[in-house]
């Protein structure tokens, strides 16, 4: 009697079909319709995508001379694997521990890029209605926002991603060390150039960080902010030289951006409700 179970042909066909299917983001082969039966084994069917993952995988040197494997001599290859394979369960050889190591191996990458690629469906599906911006609403946002989006600030900037290097800063300026020369001291044989490294120069709205935005536009002239605490463990000083308007631009020019920028904000807003309102659903259980 021949135990059923994974071949492990077919499971190595199926993880290596994921990872072949998301690094190129199609299907393995346009010419080669997936799932097509061209033999059977005892009844375990063999299909082309088994040919052609294979084919893909043989070892150069069990490869014929001038290039790849056959379609046929492929075939062969897998029947007599799976005669192997079958004969193996039939001896109970599939309670080989390291075998069964490998196994759950290969059926947690499988499991991961499930996972990861159906909710990356699913989210793409929840998002595109629900995160279209209107033209009325980039409108209404130009509106309200219209002395920010024409303001340009020149920022000078001090980054560090240690938090503990940022507060001896952060003391430094508050003891009377001038911005100038904290920032000096990362230079110490700085040629002279026009612009310093630390100045970034006028920054236009969509130029300017999310983890300035709150900040910037309320320092006024000369005024050196508190520390800044953004993403990736970065932390900013930064000190404004200068702002002014640009009166030219206009809601036809920056439409675009207004509303590739609120659709981002719909997103995550929407990516964060979802998961919130699925997780407060869930019954989750953590094991020791």
């Amino acid at each position: 009697m021949i135990k059923t179970g994974p071949s492990p042909v077919s499971l190595t066909a199926i993880v290596l079909a994921c990872a072949f299917m998301l690094s190129c983001n199609q299907d393995p082969s346009p010419a080669v319709p997936t799932g097509d039966v061209v033999a059977t084994v005892n009844g375990v069917p063999i299909t082309q995508t088994d040919i052609l993952l294979n084919s893909k995988n043989i070892p150069r040197g069990h490869q014929a001379a001038g290039g790849p494997a056959s379609p046929g001599d492929t075939l062969e290859d897998i029947i007599q694997q799976e005669l192997a394979y079958q004969r193996a369960l039939e001896l109970g050889l599939d309670a080989d521990p390291d075998y069964q190591e490998e196994l759950r191996r290969m059926e947690a990458q499988v499991t991961a890029i499930k996972r990861k690629r159906l909710s990356e469906v699913f989210f793409q599906r929840e998002m595109t209605q629900k995160a279209a911006v209107s033209d009325a609403e980039a409108h209404q946002y130009f509106t309200d926002n219209a002395e920010r989006l024409r303001t340009e600030v020149n920022v000078w900037q001090i980054l560090r991603r240690d938090e503990g290097a940022i507060e001896k800063i952060r003391a430094d300026l508050a003891q009377g060390m001038s911005f100038e020369e904290v920032v000096n001291r990362q230079f110490p044989d700085l040629p002279d150039l026009d612009r310093k490294p630390w100045d970034l120069g006028y920054l236009r709205w969509n130029q300017v960080p999310e983890a300035w935005q709150k900040v910037v536009y309320g320092l006024q002239i000369g005024e050196t902010s508190d520390i800044i605490r953004g993403p990736n463990n970065r932390f900013w000083i930064i000190k404004l030289i200068d702002r002014r308007e640009n009166p030219d631009i206009t809601f036809e020019q920056i439409q675009p951006t207004i509303t590739g920028l609120l659709k981002i904000e719909k997103t995550r807003r929407l990516r964060e409700d979802t998961l919130r309102d699925l997780h407060d659903k869930a019954r989750i259980v953590y094991s020791k």
